[in-house]
């Protein structure tokens, strides 16, 4: 990796910002989020309930080729669907998503 950014510049892109953010190994329980992706397909995976949200953004830069890319998302959870970007920092379990489903749409700007 090259140098890092000077004095507060924002990444380049999401793909920037959350390629490097571990994971870590799926557990066998934990918070189980459903995530249903812009073409229709559904991943299920279970993150630490006290793992930070940060985690699921990770995840899908890390697994999906267009995020990967430098695509834009939103991921939105509960109803009225609510952006999770301001929950960013929060734990799966505080923010009510163990047993829940997450939206991820393309951000149009």
């Amino acid at each position: 990796a090259g140098p890092a950014p000077a004095g507060g510049e924002a990444p380049a892109t999401m793909a920037d910002e959350f390629a490097d953010v571990e994971v870590g190994p799926e557990p066998a329980a934990g918070a189980r989020v459903q995530i249903r992706k812009p073409d229709g397909k559904r991943v299920v995976r279970r993150f630490e309930k006290e793992g930070p949200v940060r985690a699921l953004y990770a995840f899908i830069v890390q697994s999906d080729d267009d995020a990967q890319a430098g695509r834009p998302f939103v991921l939105k959870a509960g109803f009225p669907p609510k952006d999770l970007i301001g929950d960013i920092d929060g734990t799966f379990e505080s923010c009510g998503l163990d047993g829940g489903a997450v939206q991820m749409v393309w951000r149009v700007d």
